[in-house]
């Protein structure tokens, strides 16, 4: 079976977290749980160049059990790079305009740096919602439970 786990908005430096202790925990985390793929979705730092360093030194503690992905969130993008880097392949984990096929699945995590726009949500009604869904929104909780 594949383990994939994800992780967005850490704000490890808005949430004055120590980035070395949280690198410790969330690599034994990691490696408990046997993670094959861990997707972080964006915002980790205030700075591009801090949350690569992060997911690279996250990379280089897990080994070849566990391939770390990273997309960029709106924090990242605010200092340390600028459009033509967030837009080009630079470097393995980082997943934005590429993909990853799940070896022996017919998964395939897609990435992109993009927005979600919250006025989608408006529009959503617990009838257009798989039975397990739980949605939050602006308006409230969807939950089909």
């Amino acid at each position: 079976m594949v383990k994939i786990a994800v992780t967005s908005d850490n704000h490890l430096d808005i949430n004055k977290q120590e980035p070395a202790e949280i690198l410790a925990k969330q690599t034994q985390k990691i490696l408990e749980m046997n993670v094959n793929y861990y997707l972080i979705a964006g915002d980790l730092f205030n700075d591009f160049k801090k949350s690569m360093a992060y997911v690279s030194d996250l990379q280089e503690n897990l080994g070849d059990q566990t391939k770390v992905l990273f997309i960029a969130g709106n924090h990242d993008m605010g200092r340390g790079t600028d459009f033509a880097e967030l837009e080009s392949p630079v470097n393995d984990f980082y997943l934005h305009n590429k993909y990853v096929d799940i070896p022996g699945t017919d998964w395939r995590i897609i990435g992109h740096n993009g927005w979600y726009d919250y006025l989608f949500a408006r529009a959503l009604t617990q009838q257009m919602l798989p039975p397990s869904a739980v949605v939050f929104t602006t308006t409230g909780l969807l939950n089909n439970q």
